[in-house]
């Protein structure tokens, strides 16, 4: 077995949370080994996305009044979680606050099933002046059903052979203290003159609005109240240019 070079002052470390299977001829691959190789990549691009890009929204998801009481609408979007999940809205969402959350898969894809007595039970509506925040967080929801148990009798079990990415709108009672600066003034990290430190995210909610409760269901809506940003390099470009002789 090869094994790298190292000189004699060099140090040796692993980190436990980043493995990855190494696969060998004649090896029995089971499906947690095919897993794992799918959560290393995974988490090494959460981690990359949390600590060089930071999170918050990149681009769109603006939230404003719908047409009903009680309702907005969230436009697509682009979110980076707090663990380094890609959140994409890809199409408008109307969300009622009275429900609290709504679970939406991507691409038309189908939630959870609920309990049929349970399912869009609306809390107590918002009281007059009373103020919410409508946030956003990374959520998988299993798609693709199929037969697991073979052509046998009694073989109609099923498994899920898909894991759709979505995310889940609740609404939230306070701004989270991750979306507060240092230095009182709004949402977005604070500039400052210490070495960075790798701090782990508190909680998984990206705040996009604050909604205040009016009468008969009328909400208004305040979008850079506790709306943290990431800075995107996506829309900074130049034309080329042919260089000229001097």
């Amino acid at each position: 077995m090869t094994d790298m070079t190292h000189s004699a002052t060099s140090l040796k470390g692993t980190s436990r949370a980043f493995e990855r299977p190494r696969y060998f001829p004649r090896q029995l691959i089971t499906p947690d080994d095919m897993n794992l190789a799918q959560d290393y990549v995974r988490n090494r691009m959460r981690r990359h996305n949390r600590l060089l890009h930071g999170w918050g929204v990149v681009c769109g998801a603006i939230v404003q009044p719908g047409k009903d009481p009680w309702t907005v609408v969230i436009a697509p979007g682009f979110v980076l979680g707090p663990y380094g999940d890609e959140i994409s809205i890809d199409q408008p969402v109307t969300f009622d606050v009275r429900l609290r959350c709504k679970p939406v898969p991507e691409s038309g894809g189908c939630p959870p099933s609920a309990d049929p007595w349970c399912n869009e039970v609306a809390d107590p509506a918002p009281t007059e002046g009373q103020t919410l925040f409508v946030a956003v967080r990374y959520a998988e929801f299993p798609a693709r059903p199929v037969r697991s148990s073979g052509c046998g009798c009694g073989g109609d079990e099923c498994e899920y052979s898909r894991w759709r990415d979505g995310y889940e709108i609740c609404v939230l009672d306070e701004c989270p203290p991750s979306h507060i600066r240092d230095d009182g003034q709004g949402e977005g990290g604070s500039r400052s003159n210490k070495p960075p430190v790798c701090e782990c995210p508190t909680d998984p909610w990206v705040v996009l609005a604050r909604v205040t409760a009016g009468r008969d269901g009328s909400l208004t809506v305040e979008t850079c109240a506790c709306r943290r940003h990431v800075v995107s390099h996506a829309g900074e470009w130049w034309a080329c240019q042919e260089a000229q002789d001097g």
